[in-house]
């Protein structure tokens, strides 16, 4: 808009730089767009970030050179983990103002940071994996991927609106309201994540009141009473007794009393010549038996002798393996620092899996352990547990066991790998593995999805344990 007296550019002000003169409707536009401006400022203060998005993009719309609103909306969705929506809003406010702009070092933090856009880039192609599973009807591995996203990316608000939906859709309504919960959280007044917790409630108490109908009805079973009375129904008719019927009956008695008679006399002779054939046969098992006892004895020294050797060889083995696992250990650290210190953070991360600090030699390299890890772990956890899942699903159950392993190495508390690592331990029929990966999450993830499974494969490992015993 232009100066109505001198004709002069008005760029994001109402009085004219040149003349003074100021333009009322410009005047208007302005404090309207401020207006908005606070308001959505307001509303971010307290966490109401769909509200403060609103609010912003009215005010972008009265001015859109208001560059305090658009960088204010591009910290909102970046918060809400829309970080594309975030660098297209501060990139026009550094166009509209390219001085003094505090967008710029916005966007710098964000292209500086290069793990940080490995990640961002992994949470889009991750969420749209999962909208390509959905359209194939895969829910299974559409919440797979989705909750690799929630890890990467725990600001993304429509990754777990979509992943609440889906427990939903499941009826895991107790997963679906711990996810849509963390949602709120983050935005507490999102009219989507409110929309999906009034559905829960909604199915909360429709079970609620299926399970008073169900106990209401209960209620009045008949308690069937052990010496009912019995009403018989009179004759009214006389009838004349039947001989022919009495003639079957003496007949049918008869024939009972010649087959017990004749029962009484052949099953004691049955029974004594069963006794002497039972007499004979133990008289033989013991004789095979006190033979078996004496090779037994036999071959258990042989066995004893055996194990001796057997033992000495291994722990002469496990001196000489434990120095080369020692070693093996500190070569594949020295490789992730050189990678690292080679801005090649993936396979700095990819090595460091296969490292174990626990036999790491000295406190100096369990610290350079513990610096690397904090660098590459979110780099390349996605990416090791991908490769793990494929090797899980192609049922290619070794190599996933190792990968699983690697998973765990960088991240302890990764409740889907001690999960799928015990599911493959289970198909290799490696059951004590497979059982000590389920006992660990049972006994410190119980409040987790995969609890339950666990428990359930647990329980299903201990009897077979007790049956083979």
């Amino acid at each position: 808009m232009n100066c109505p007296k001198c004709s002069t550019p008005l760029e994001n002000t109402y009085r004219c730089p040149n003349c003074q003169c100021e333009d009322p409707i410009m005047k208007r536009i302005i404090y309207a767009s401020n207006q908005h401006y606070n308001e959505g400022l307001s509303k971010a203060k307290v966490r109401d970030l769909s509200g403060a998005v609103t609010s912003l993009q009215m005010s972008l719309k009265y001015n859109k050179r208001n560059t305090k609103a658009r960088n204010l909306l591009g910290l909102v969705y970046f918060q809400m983990g829309e970080t594309v929506e975030a660098l297209s809003e501060w990139v026009i406010s550094v166009h509209f103002q390219g001085k003094n702009n505090v967008a710029k070092n916005y966007i710098k933090k964000v292209q500086e940071n290069q793990g940080q856009l490995q990640v961002i880039n992994s949470t889009i192609q991750n969420y749209n994996l999962a909208l390509q599973y959905l359209d194939e009807g895969n829910s299974d591995l559409a919440i797979i991927e989705l909750k690799k996203v929630v890890n990467l990316n725990p600001n993304y608000i429509r990754a777990y609106q979509l992943l609440g939906l889906l427990y939903i859709q499941r009826k895991q309504y107790s997963a679906a309201k711990k996810i849509l919960s963390r949602a709120l959280k983050l935005d507490r007044n999102n009219l989507t994540t409110v929309r999906y917790m009034n559905e829960l409630v909604g199915y909360s108490r429709q079970k609620k009141k299926n399970k008073d109908i169900e106990r209401h009805k209960a209620s009045y079973v008949q308690i069937k009473d052990p010496n009912p009375i019995v009403i018989e129904k009179s004759a009214n008719n006389y009838t004349d007794f039947n001989t022919s019927t009495l003639s079957f009956v003496n007949i049918l008695i008869g024939i009972i009393i010649g087959a017990a008679v004749v029962g009484l006399l052949l099953v004691p002779s049955i029974q004594k010549t069963k006794t002497a054939e039972y007499n004979k046969a133990i008289v033989e098992y013991s004789g095979e038996i006190s033979d078996r006892n004496k090779q037994i004895a036999l071959l258990q020294n042989q066995i004893d002798e055996l194990t001796n050797e057997n033992n000495k060889l291994a722990n002469d083995a496990d001196t000489s393996g434990n120095a080369a696992d020692t070693s093996h250990n500190e070569i594949l650290l020295i490789q992730a620092v050189k990678s690292y210190l080679d801005n090649d953070f993936v396979s700095a991360g990819t090595t460091l899996s296969e490292v174990d600090r626990n036999i790491l030699s000295d406190q100096d390299a369990q610290t350079v352990y513990d610096f690397l890890l904090a660098k590459t772990k979110d780099t390349v956890i996605g990416q090791i547990y991908d490769e793990a899942y494929q090797y899980y699903g192609s049922k290619d159950y070794m190599n996933a066991v190792n990968m699983f392993k690697k998973v765990l190495n960088l991240d302890s508390d990764s409740v889907e790998s001690w999960y799928y690592m015990g599911r493959s331990y289970q198909y290799l029929t490696d059951f004590e593995q497979a059982r000590n990966c389920y006992r660990t999450i049972v006994d410190n993830y119980g409040d987790s999805e995969y609890a339950s499974d666990a428990q359930q494969y647990l329980t299903q490992i201990e009897n077979r344990k007790t049956e083979s015993e």
